[in-house]
C-alpha cells in the first residue's frame, strides 16, 4: 500500500484546521494501521526493513496528530487515539527488543525505530579485523537446551504410561521437530573483535554490538545455559555457546581500559615467551611437591604467575591501573595465559606494567634478568631457572616456545 505524507503538516495555517479533520485523520489512520500490521508480523524486523517509509511518515505526522487529538474532538480523535495507543504499546516493546534505548514520546519511539531499521546489516569480520574470539553453536550444545530436557521427559513419562503400547513414532516426529527447531531458531556463529560483537543466527538477521556502547552491567552470561546477553547501543544474546564464560570474560576485560580504543587484535609485544611452569621453592627436595603457573620471559625479565590466581589477575585487570579490583566473587572462565595474551594486544610498556601488577598482587615472582642463573632441569626438554631467594622455575616450553624460550635466556647471558 503507497501512502502519501505531507511534506510538513505542522506548517499549517488556522483556516485548514478543518481540512486538517477531513485529511489528517484518515491519514493518520492508514499510516498506523499499516505499521502495525508490520510490527505485529512474525518477520516484523524484515518488513520493517523494507517500508521504513512507513517510519519515517509517522514521525513526519506526529506534531500534527498530536496537536490535532489535543484539541479533543468526539468521533475519529477516539478512534485514531484508540489505535494510536495499541501501536505505541507495540512499538516500545519492539524497540526494547532491539535496544535498550527508550523513547519518551512516540516521536522519539520513531526515531530510534528509523535510525536502527536504517543502518545496513553488520557483515563478519574481514581479513583486516583480527578476531579476538569465536565460536559456533551446533548439535553439540542440544542438551544444554531445555527443550531437549522437556523431550526427555516426555520420552520417559511416555514409556512408563503406556509400557509396551506406546509407539515409538510420534516420539521420533516429536524429536526430528524439536531438533530441527533448535537447529534453525537457536543455532548461529558469533565474532569478537577489539570493537565489536556479532551473532549470526542461523536463521535471521546479523546483529552486532559496540564494545564502546556497552553498559556497566551489561553482559550477562548464564555459562550453564550457555548463553550471553550483552546491553548496549543494540540488544544481542548469544545462545548455546560452549564458552559463555570465557565469551564473557573477554568482553568484560575489553569494554574497557586499558584495552578499549588501544588494541587491534594483533599483537603488539613480540620479543616475550610465555611458558608453562611450576615453582620450586628454596631448598625442595626432588620429586617434591610444586606450584603450577605461568612464566613469562622477557629481555629484562623473568615473571611467574600461579595458575590458581586467574580470577583474581581477571578482576585486577579490569579495575584502574593501580586501584583496587571490585569485589567479585563470581568465577571466570579464564586462564592465566589466556590474560597474558590479552596483554600482549597493548604496548609493551603497558604490558610490563600490568604484568609486574599482577605479579605482585597474586603473589607471584618477577626477577631482573641479571637475578636469574640456570638450575638444574627436572627432565629433558624442561628448562630450569632459579632467582631471587633461592626460588626456582622449571619450565617446559613446546616447540614452538622453546625457540623464543632460548632466545630470550641467551640475551639475559650476554
Amino acid at each position: 500500500m503507497h501512502l502519501a505524507f505531507p511534506r510538513d503538516v505542522t506548517a499549517r495555517e488556522s483556516g485548514a484546521l478543518d481540512v486538517a479533520d477531513e485529511v489528517l485523520g484518515p491519514q493518520a489512520l492508514a499510516c498506523y494501521g499499516e505499521l502495525l500490521r508490520v510490527l505485529r508480523s512474525p518477520r516484523w524486523k524484515w518488513r520493517l526493513r523494507v517500508r521504513v517509509d512507513l517510519l519515517r511518515g509517522a514521525l513526519a505526522l506526529e506534531p500534527a496528530v498530536s496537536e490535532w487529538l489535543a484539541r479533543g474532538a468526539p468521533g475519529a480523535h477516539r478512534r485514531l487515539l484508540a489505535r494510536r495507543e495499541r501501536l505505541e504499546r507495540v512499538a516500545r516493546a519492539r524497540l526494547a527488543r532491539l535496544s535498550h534505548q527508550e523513547g519518551a514520546s512516540l516521536a522519539e519511539v520513531w526515531g530510534h525505530l528509523e535510525r536502527l531499521m536504517s543502518e545496513p546489516l553488520p557483515r563478519p569480520p574481514g581479513d583486516d579485523e583480527p578476531v579476538l574470539f569465536e565460536g559456533a553453536q551446533g548439535l553439540r550444545h542440544f542438551l544444554a537446551w531445555p527443550g531437549a530436557w522437556g523431550f526427555a521427559l516426555l520420552v520417559l513419562t511416555h514409556q512408563h504410561l503406556l509400557g509396551r503400547r506406546a509407539s515409538v513414532v510420534p516420539v521420533l516426529v516429536l524429536g526430528g521437530a524439536l531438533l530441527a527447531v533448535y537447529f534453525l531458531r537457536y543455532t548461529g556463529r558469533f565474532w569478537l573483535t577489539a570493537k565489536r560483537l556479532v551473532w549470526q543466527p542461523r536463521l535471521g538477521e546479523p546483529v552486532q554490538v559496540s564494545l564502546a556502547s556497552i553498559a556497566p552491567e551489561g553482559i550477562t552470561a548464564l555459562a550453564a545455559w550457555g548463553e550471553v546477553r550483552v546491553e548496549g547501543e543494540r540488544r544481542v544474546t548469544v545462545r548455546h555457546a560452549g564458552a559463555a564464560g570465557r565469551l564473557a570474560a573477554l568482553l568484560e576485560l575489553h569494554r574497557r581500559a586499558p584495552f578499549l580504543g588501544r588494541v587491534d587484535g594483533t599483537p603488539r609485544v613480540r620479543d616475550v615467551s610465555v611458558v608453562p611452569a611450576w615453582r620450586v621453592p628454596e631448598g625442595a627436595a626432588p620429586g617434591s611437591r610444586t606450584e603450577p603457573g605461568v612464566a613469562v620471559l622477557r629481555p629484562g625479565y623473568a615473571a611467574f604467575l600461579p595458575a590458581h590466581r586467574a580470577a583474581d589477575m581477571f578482576r585486577g585487570l579490569t579495575a584502574p591501573l593501580g586501584a583496587k579490583p571490585e569485589a567479585d566473587a563470581a568465577e571466570v572462565d579464564v586462564t592465566v595465559e589466556l590474560l597474558v595474551e590479552q596483554l600482549r594486544l597493548l604496548p609493551e610498556a603497558d604490558f610490563d606494567a600490568y604484568l609486574r601488577q599482577a605479579v605482585f598482587a597474586q603473589g607471584g615472582e618477577l626477577w631482573f634478568a641479571d637475578e636469574v642463573r640456570p638450575g638444574e632441569a627436572a627432565s629433558a626438554g624442561h628448562v630450569c631457572l632459579v632467582g631471587a631467594r633461592g626460588v626456582g622455575m622449571q619450565l617446559r616450553p613446546d616447540s614452538v616456545q622453546a625457540e623464543a624460550t632460548h632466545r630470550i635466556v641467551r640475551q639475559w647471558a650476554a
